[in-house]
């Protein structure tokens, strides 16, 4: 029985100081130096295009071989490189997927961190493979903070849209980590002027299946490449395990495990099964005299050094002795999902880059007889292109049934239904000819239509039809749609229509199929009152609530009750005061006092006994 050889995997983890960006890479490259001193025969890196070319080029001139799982090396085609990219690039797949959709024209909408290593594969393929195909494409670079994804998308939708033409806008949008990709994604979701002609497809490989599952309620055209199987055994086997050995802690169920993680798994097997191919080519003495208490020897000499050690003069900068053995060995690495790979198959290239891999390219597309948009799924092989049947294919190159080109002058077709006062019929005077054409309808709308094709080139020639059965238009239980709606969406009507200009109510259903303007009216239940004029400043303004008459017989009335007080107390025995006190307390003055005072509903000193 043969023995199978294993590999104990030592992890370090090195946290680094906050860098300036002007300085970062003379840091990084300080950071490496001192690492390889103590020495490491494989250096694992999630680089960024920043750090790629100092991490390339340190493990070239040492000799120390390099997996990377974010970038992908599309630059270089030696064979003398030391640096293997797990991460395959998404270039050969986009352009296969740009021709078999025959597009000549795309909108490339980047962060700027791959932009033109992205760009310069794209436009190298195409001149190897397609030199022939005529493709344009226009750039955008979107804003460094997510928050402003959305006003970004705004002002460029409202930059493209076209209302009359109706050709597709493609666009490929290409950004660094998955983070800010579902930033990118929330920002779509919210923002306006979207038709059903835009397709936006994600090409980097960083999307889940389940992060496409809030737009199958939307207009848009979503595509996503994907290069691993969420629902894998192997994915949750490993997530199970990771949850049980840290308690939780850092994973959660709803959280996705991001596709940097499951390149850096792959890049670390891939490490592994070089060094098992090494030992199985040269023996496992080969590295005997390799380690010493956690120290590298390279020929003799503690570590690897990079520069020249100020300390010690006289040591040589010596490449690492067993550098050519391991890159070979990655060279022949063959991997799968047997094997335990996340990412599908894993194999290289001379220039170690990967190679016979394969993907899943998902589309969301709207449909005009459902409320839910449709999936469909196609397979593709990195040197074969897409693998499918002919239900697939024709599916996969289907176009929009209702397509214009871009002309000047496009007679609109606008449906709308008889509703009074918005559309009416004219009344036919006798002994007039009677009105044919647009010429036969009046009303609100029709005033609408007209406003429109006096401000808007595209509205100079139309012609407005009565939907069949003057319905606005209901879903079917089939899933069609009759009505107005049924005219825009083609279904089962001999003639189309381009625009519906009616009173017609904006619900969830019918917004699911079709675009709406901007409401040109609301209706519900509301209170009308009379605006107050505005009045002068009036001392006596607080008079005006009662009549002349009615403060004339108040001020009778107060005259009269307090002449009766006097009286009555002048005559009662109980308002008898002795000779050192007043004949009467209550005076004609004080019976007026508190006549006012209980008016007023205020107290006094002086009551009647």
């Amino acid at each position: 029985m043969e023995e199978k050889n294993t590999v104990d995997v030592a992890l370090g983890v090195r946290y680094l100081p906050a860098m300036h960006s002007t300085t970062l890479l003379w840091h990084l490259a300080d950071f490496v130096c001192d690492e390889l001193k103590i020495g490491f025969m494989i250096m694992l890196a999630g680089s960024s295009p920043i750090s790629f070319g100092l991490y390339s080029s340190l493990a070239k001139r040492v000799k120390i071989p390099m997996i990377d799982w974010e970038t992908s090396d599309l630059s270089s085609d030696s064979a003398s490189t030391f640096t293997a990219s797990v991460r395959p690039p998404a270039d050969e797949l986009l352009v296969d997927y740009i021709k078999i959709k025959q597009w000549h024209e795309i909108i490339y909408l980047h962060d700027g961190a791959n932009a033109e290593r992205s760009l310069t594969a794209i436009y190298k393929y195409m001149e190897k493979n397609t030199p022939f195909y005529a493709l344009q494409i226009n750039s955008y670079r979107i804003p460094e903070d997510e928050e402003y994804f959305r006003e970004f998308l705004n002002n460029f939708h409202m930059q493209n849209f076209n209302f009359v033409d109706s050709r597709s806008l493609n666009v490929v949008v290409d950004i660094s980590n998955s983070y800010r990709i579902r930033a990118f994604l929330q920002s779509l979701k919210e923002s306006i002027l979207v038709k059903k002609q835009y397709n936006y497809v994600f090409a980097n490989f960083e999307l889940d299946e389940n992060d496409l599952d809030a737009f199958h309620y939307t207009l848009i055209n979503i595509t996503a490449f994907l290069i691993c199987d969420r629902f894998n055994q192997r994915l949750n086997k490993e997530r199970k395990m990771f949850v049980h050995h840290y308690g939780n802690r850092f994973v959660l169920d709803d959280v996705p495990i991001p596709m940097s993680a499951l390149f850096a798994h792959d890049a670390l097997l891939v490490a592994s099964n070089a060094i098992e191919i090494v030992l199985k080519k040269y023996g496992r003495d080969l590295f005997a005299n390799a380690f010493s208490q956690n120290q590298l020897y390279n020929a003799g000499q503690p570590g690897i050094q990079c520069r020249r050690d100020l300390e010690h003069v006289t040591s040589h900068l010596m490449p690492f002795e067993f550098g050519d053995k391991i890159i070979e060995a990655i060279r022949e690495v063959k991997l799968d999902e047997a094997d335990g790979t996340l990412t599908g198959q894993i194999q290289f290239t001379k220039s170690l880059s990967r190679t016979n891999f394969s993907a899943k390219v998902v589309e969301i597309n709207p449909s005009g007889r459902s409320l839910y948009s449709v999936r469909n799924m196609y397979d593709w092989r990195q040197g074969k292109g897409f693998i499918m049947n002919v239900g697939s294919k024709q599916n996969l190159l289907k176009e929009e049934t209702i397509t214009r080109p871009h002309h000047r002058h496009v007679k609109l077709h606008i449906v709308t239904v008889l509703v009074k006062p918005f559309v009416m019929l004219k009344r036919t005077v006798p002994g007039e000819p009677a009105h044919v054409g647009n010429d036969r309808f009046e009303g609100y709308c029709i005033d609408l239509i007209k406003l429109l094709a006096m401000n808007i080139s595209s509205f100079s020639s139309y012609e407005i039809f009565i939907a069949e059965g003057n319905k606005y238009g209901q879903r079917q239980d089939d899933g069609s749609w009759d009505g107005m709606i049924g005219y825009l969406l083609n279904e089962a009507y001999m003639q189309t229509a381009d625009v519906a200009v009616a009173p017609l109510t904006i619900n969830q259903a019918r917004e699911r199929v079709v675009d709406f303007s901007k409401p040109f009216m609301t209706t519900g239940i509301s209170i009308m009152i009379k605006k107050p004029e505005k009045q002068e400043f009036n001392v006596f303004s607080f008079m005006q609530p009662l009549g002349t008459n009615i403060w004339f017989l108040i001020l009778c009335s107060y005259a009269g009750v307090s002449l009766t007080i006097f009286l009555v107390s002048s005559f009662s025995p109980y308002e008898t005061r002795t000779e050192a006190e007043s004949p009467t307390q209550l005076s004609l003055y004080n019976s007026l006092w508190f006549t006012l005072s209980s008016f007023m509903q205020q107290g006094t000193d002086i009551l009647p006994r």
